[in-house]
């Protein structure tokens, strides 16, 4: 159904949940982004899954309607879920809170780091301990069901089940899933090695070589400790010899649990040891670990997805950093304006006689990129996100668009933004729409700025 997905873009589902894009998806689901009216009455984005309406489907439904009722911090949301058809085809929908990446698109680009993986930890242990208490487990960790939520670290919640619920586990069929679900077992242990793949692919960039014919754990690569340990710990066949979640807590920070007396405890009710900070490494900050951690795996931005700003600060002035041109002594075609720390990462007033500094170069004002001081901290190297503008005749950004969209999507955003409030000088008489090439480039020190008009 792959191909079917997209094109029911602009449908609505119960006439309520429009499906404004496609998101992406598989053969068996898809998601797109869509409207959820929220308690105020103001209009949010969400995102919608669908399924095709199986054999199974009254189970799922009511699986989704149970865990509405849920509510954790680093637990991805769900609003609604229910059944509908569209152009003869019956579906189940599920209506989640919205998420703009997952762990899944940073590695790519790259591993995380072992601090970053240390600060992405925590968050997904705190929503294993609750779902746990809970009677459930979540059946599906891999990156891809890692999230970022504004400044939280959140797993997907729409693949949790009961223990044991061999309707559920029998369906799974994919590289993290561990031996007992072949015969539709699945339980917490099952989540734990899950989450030990994973921790192995977000440090190596792949997950661990294993032969399920072998009767041997899989190969742990070289990795720093204690995630090598951990992930030991976790990968074990035999489930009742994995370690538990509290057990990685304590790992975590480099302590020796009593593992053999915290298996006897049956069933397993996990201490309260997992929250904000208590798992985090000593040198990571207290103040959420993962904006330093996840937001350093932001090489496509993980965690850092800014807050809406203001149009306008308490003074009155523009929130994002404008730079006034220089006059054409200073500056020759290509080259730019710089935004450092102070103005770049995290706003300030624009300069005076920005709007009105006409040069030969066209360029009447610069807008930097209004990076956040968390976001500056996890760049590595240089970040460079060109877009190229579409100028009328007023010289006003009739259209911006990124030449490429590999990278991080939080840096293009930004850039995007800040390229729709650059000015350039009016059009001669009778000239048409004219294009410009913006180059940003981001470092941790500062923010670039160049422009180049496109030659027709």
């Amino acid at each position: 159904m792959s191909e079917t997905w997209k094109q029911w873009e602009g449908r609505a589902i119960d006439g309520k949940f429009p499906l404004q894009s496609y998101l992406g998806g598989s053969d068996h689901s898809a998601v797109f982004l869509t409207v959820l009216q929220r308690r105020n009455g103001e209009p949010g984005k969400a995102a919608i899954k669908l399924i095709p309406r199986n054999a199974g489907a009254e189970n799922q439904l009511s699986r989704w309607q149970a865990v509405r009722e849920l509510n954790h911090p680093n637990l991805l949301g769900i609003y609604d879920a229910g059944r509908c058809k569209l152009d003869g085809t019956k579906l189940l929908y599920v209506v989640e809170e919205y998420a703009e990446e997952n762990l899944a698109q940073i590695l790519p680009e790259r591993a995380l780091t072992a601090e970053e993986a240390g600060g992405m930890l925590p968050p997904v242990l705190a929503a294993l301990e609750y779902v746990h208490g809970k009677g459930l487990v979540h059946g599906r960790i891999q990156p891809s069901n890692v999230f970022a939520v504004g400044d939280a670290v959140k797993l997907s919640s729409d693949s949790l089940t009961t223990l044991n619920d061999k309707s559920a586990g029998a369906k799974l069929a994919s590289d993290y899933d561990p031996p007992e679900t072949a015969s539709g077992q699945f339980s917490a242990a099952s989540d734990v090695w899950d989450l030990g793949i994973t921790l192995v692919e977000v440090l190596t960039q792949h997950p661990p070589v294993w032969n399920r014919a072998g009767g041997n754990p899989p190969t742990l690569p070289p990795m720093a400790e204690p995630f090598r340990e951990i992930a030991r710990q976790c990968l074990q066949v035999d489930a009742e010899k994995r370690c538990t979640i509290a057990e990685m807590g304590f790992l975590l920070r480099g302590e020796k649990p009593n593992l053999t007396a915290a298996k006897t405890a049956k069933p397993v009710v996990v201490p309260s040891i997992v929250g904000m900070g208590k798992l985090a490494p000593k040198k990571i900050s207290k103040k959420w670990s993962v904006l330093v951690a996840l937001a350093a795996a932001l090489a496509i931005v993980f965690v850092l997805i800014p807050k809406p700003k203001p149009a306008n600060s308490a003074n009155g002035t523009q929130q994002q950093a404008e730079t006034s041109v220089p006059s054409e002594n200073s500056m020759s075609p290509g080259t730019g304006a710089t935004s450092g720390e102070s103005a770049g990462a995290a706003g300030g007033e624009s300069s005076a006689g920005a709007a009105n500094g006409v040069n030969s170069n066209g360029v009447v004002r610069r807008v930097m990129p209004d990076v956040s001081a968390g976001g500056r901290r996890s760049i590595h190297g240089k970040i460079a996100v060109r877009v190229k503008v579409t100028v009328d005749a007023a010289g006003n950004v009739a259209k911006a668009k990124l030449e490429s969209r590999r990278g991080s999507s939080y840096f293009q955003r930004v850039a995007v933004d800040a390229a729709r409030d650059w000015k350039f000088s009016p059009a001669a008489s009778g000239e048409p729409s004219r294009e410009w090439k913006l180059e940003f480039d981001f470092t941790r020190a500062k923010t670039e700025a160049s422009a180049e008009p496109v030659q027709r």
